[in-house]
């Protein structure tokens, strides 16, 4: 089986009407100073990204005391709510937000939507967090600001490959760990005045070997795991030049190369499996300032997804490329009213061996028109967002959302209302024989609830929430007992969830507790093709309860977190039948740091799964036991 481990990883901008209207209705005060500086550009573009995360509630990562990336399918596991579902340590781990499924859960790498074309899906196991980058969950239905997918919330990451200040950096991290693990990864950036650079890329692999109890076979013998080898490279590299005050471009390329295999269930017989993910991302975005108070930003982007899948001696291939081109003109009209509009234009290509034609290259057009406006009040501020989508051969419905915040009490009341939209993908029309170009898009309404509190040392935040999506896309077997795609129900998501964080000193050590809670509780409430006995049933694989802890603190050079996970009692069958039991996980990492002439040391230390639970997140689907990685990292 090893040798299958040898390949080579070789729009012109407009003032909508209801905006110029709402101008006329709402008093303004005085308009703002006017300024040539790149100070205010930026504060354009931050006050932007808040009309979108009006309303919302947002959870956003804190830093750990880890030296390199880490997949963000296991930054999210250990410290979030959210739903993530590996199937092994390595291999494809998917995610659902609110119950919502994997499907209407994106993920934004700098803006740029990852989920495939083809399945609609994106593997998180895949996706690496750098130290310093930004990572946040949005929870609730944004399709009015994403398009097509955010139903359930998702989740943003941002790369912060710079320094703050000017100068040469770079690091050199290298760690081992339980299994055969091994990594190594690599940065180097400059930074000046006028440009930056960095370049960063990472290189890992392991065995995955650990051992289990198959609690499928006969007296649970403890075996270790097989076929389950994998390797990876991420390269990226970014820039940024001002070229003066009105004018600032950004560059960023990931480029992509893994192997995995695919490992059996307790219950099948071992065999050569294995999957190649080839993945080519770029963008290129200018930002222009019209005038102290709007700017014009435009992006373009090119992505290129390939995955190879090898099974019963039998590879099938596919390929997706997608071009996107988006222009925003945000204009601060003064210190209470902002407004933006947008337009997109999208373009993508597949091509999948198991298509009714698997040289043809299957296509689709995208264009939206969006707008969005937040006025600001003493007490708060509201914001409203319109789009409307055209997608070739499908209907997409015109979408909006409508968030805001206000004072109350010691805290902040805030609530968002959207209508919300997932249109099929690829493999639903075109799949060979059973894809159906009659599905009609998924639509539906989600609406948040909440008040959160922001103190000095004490911040929380309490929502109740509630998502219903119409005509829900599921592959499920017809008269003929052939899974096929089905517009095939109504699903109802709603429940309740709860944050919070404390600061804390004591003598010289500095840290915070902080921890989460959700409940969720979706169900079928109608069902249009298949079997009834599913009606107010919980989705299955949804825990109905889930929550994360953390601790962490750091004197001077030293730093230590201690991270802990629990998730309930999930279903496995539709009709609520067979339930897989619930686990708790606990992880503990610490790091030390000092200076040695020019360079600063680290070395750090993490234990997973520190109680050695032995736990499945997918039925038959064995997770590791307790397990360790050590990292050195150089940095000068």
């Amino acid at each position: 089986m090893r040798k299958f481990a040898r390949y080579k990883f070789c729009g012109l901008p407009a003032l909508p009407f209801f905006f110029l209207l709402l101008y006329q209705l709402l008093p303004t005060p005085p308009a703002l100073a006017q300024t040539d500086s790149l100070l205010s550009l930026r504060e354009v573009e931050i006050r932007s990204a808040g009309i979108a995360d009006n309303g919302y509630s947002i959870w956003k990562a804190d830093s750990l005391p880890v030296l390199g990336k880490i997949p963000l399918s296991e930054r999210l596991f250990w410290e979030n709510a959210a739903d993530i579902r590996p199937n092994a340590p390595g291999t494809l781990a998917t995610l659902s937000i609110r119950g919502a499924g994997s499907r209407r859960s994106p993920v934004f790498w700098n803006g740029l939507p990852l989920m495939s074309p083809m399945n609609g899906v994106i593997d998180l196991a895949l996706i690496p967090a750098w130290p310093g980058d930004a990572l946040s969950v949005q929870y609730g239905g944004q399709s009015a600001a994403q398009s097509s997918g955010s139903l359930g919330g998702s989740i943003r990451l941002v790369s912060k490959p710079f320094p703050q200040q000017t100068g040469m950096f770079g690091s050199l991290t290298q760690a081992f760990g339980s299994w055969g693990q091994s990594e190594t990864s690599i940065q180097a950036a400059t930074t000046q005045s006028r440009w930056s650079t960095c370049l960063r890329s990472a290189w890992q692999q392991a065995n995955n070997d650990f051992p289990f109890r198959n609690t499928a076979q006969l007296g649970a013998p403890k075996v270790r795991q097989v076929n389950n080898f994998g390797k990876t490279w991420n390269l990226e590299q970014h820039n940024q030049l001002i070229i003066n005050s009105k004018n600032n471009i950004k560059s960023g390329f990931w480029y992509q190369r893994a192997f995995r295999e695919i490992p059996p269930t307790m219950t099948q017989t071992p065999e050569t499996t294995w999957q190649r993910d080839r993945n080519t991302r770029a963008f290129l975005s200018w930002e222009h300032r019209l005038r102290s108070s709007s700017v014009l930003q435009t992006q373009i982007a090119w992505l290129d997804e390939g995955l190879y899948f090898f099974l019963h001696e039998k590879t099938d291939s596919s390929r997706a490329k997608t071009v996107r081109i988006n222009s925003d003109w945000m204009h601060q009209h003064n210190k209470r009213l902002l407004l933006k509009s947008g337009l997109l234009a999208q373009r993508q290509w597949v091509r999948v061996g198991s298509y009714a034609d698997s040289t043809h290259w299957y296509t689709q057009t995208r264009l939206a028109l969006y707008t969005s406006g937040e006025r600001v009040f003493s007490s708060g501020r509201i914001s409203m967002l319109l789009r409307q989508e055209w997608a070739e051969k499908q209907g997409a419905p015109f979408t909006w959302s409508v968030g805001g915040q206000f004072n109350a009490g010691p805290g902040l009341l805030h609530f968002h209302l959207a209508r919300n939209f997932n249109l099929p993908v690829f493999n639903d029309l075109y799949w060979a024989d059973y894809g159906r170009a009659d599905l009609k898009p998924e639509k539906g309404y989600s609406s948040d609830l909440g008040w959160k509190l922001n103190k000095s040392a004490f911040t929380a935040d309490i929502t109740v929430f509630q998502v219903l999506m119409d005509n829900w896309i599921e592959w499920a077997p017809g008269a003929d007992g052939i899974f096929i795609p089905f517009n095939l129900k109504k699903v109802w998501s709603r429940g309740a969830s709860v944050s919070s964080a404390w600061h804390w000193k004591y003598g010289q050590w500095n840290g915070v507790l902080s921890g989460n809670y959700q409940y969720v509780k979706v169900t079928n409430q109608a069902v249009y093709a298949g079997e009834p006995a599913i009606l107010h049933h919980q989705l299955i694989y949804t825990p109905n309860h889930s929550a994360a802890l953390s601790i962490k603190a750091e004197r001077h050079r030293f730093s230590v977190a201690y991270l802990h996970q629990f998730t309930g009692p999930r279903f496995v069958t539709s009709d609520n039948l067979q339930t897989l039991q619930g686990f708790q996980t606990g992880n503990l990492m610490c790091n030390y740091s000092f200076p040695f002439k020019k360079a600063q040391f680290s070395f750090g230390l993490r234990l997973q799964n520190v109680w050695n639970t032995t736990y499945q997140v997918l039925q038959y689907r064995p997770m590791p036991g307790r397990g360790w990685r050590m990292e050195g990292s150089m940095a000068f």
